[in-house]
């Protein structure tokens, strides 16, 4: 794609991103995108067959900004155990961090279409696959149902990234450390009952 054609593109997904984002996708037509980007309409239809091709789009720019931290379960059993919670807590940092500075993005992927639908199952499944295999590792409790905890985790981060982040109550780094320490060490102390089990045999 020439030069003028790459910033035509960029210039359509950025007006989509800010009303897809401000009006929600059903509320945003094609003749709004155009205008807002101060193109015309053929020009949209050179790069996009349709406002659902131009979603799928920006959903792909976001999914491979987020793919570093979803996919992060996979190299849990690499860290030595009295670093884990340090790990973690990194990865929720730099997702916190990312997701405040892309909320536009974050919004669009959350609305209700079949492309952030299929994007949100696909990071559930993703997390949920590292969750069995640390199973089978014995680095997370065998208890816990993986598809479960990964649509909690999930939820819990869109939640909080607009509740703290956004609104600048918390800083991604305070709430990438809250958040971590929750999901490692639940809410009863020495990380529940199992964990003062643990601490009485070791």
């Amino acid at each position: 794609m020439a030069r003028k054609g790459e910033a035509s593109r960029s210039r359509l997904l950025a007006a989509a991103e800010r009303l897809f984002a401000e009006r929600g996708v059903k509320g945003t037509t094609v003749s709004a995108i155009v205008a807002e980007a101060g193109l015309t309409q053929a020009a949209f239809y050179l790069y996009f067959k349709s406002k659902e091709d131009m979603v799928e789009a920006l959903v792909n720019r976001f999914g491979e900004m987020l793919d570093q931290y979803t996919d992060a379960g996979r190299l849990v059993d690499q860290y030595p155990p009295d670093e884990l919670e340090e790990r973690i807590a990194a990865v929720f940092v730099g997702l916190f961090e990312l997701l405040g500075k892309n909320a536009n993005l974050t919004r669009i992927v959350l609305q209700d279409t079949e492309a952030g639908e299929r994007y949100r199952d696909r990071i559930v499944e993703q997390i949920a696959r590292n969750m069995r295999r640390n199973q089978s590792l014995g680095i997370v409790d065998s208890g816990i149902e993986p598809v479960i905890a990964a649509e909690a985790i999930v939820a819990s981060v869109e939640r909080l990234v607009f509740r703290y982040t956004v609104t600048g109550e918390q800083t991604a780094e305070e709430l990438g450390r809250h958040a971590a320490h929750l999901f490692l060490n639940g809410l009863l102390p020495g990380g529940g009952p199992r964990g003062k089990e643990g601490a009485r045999q070791a």
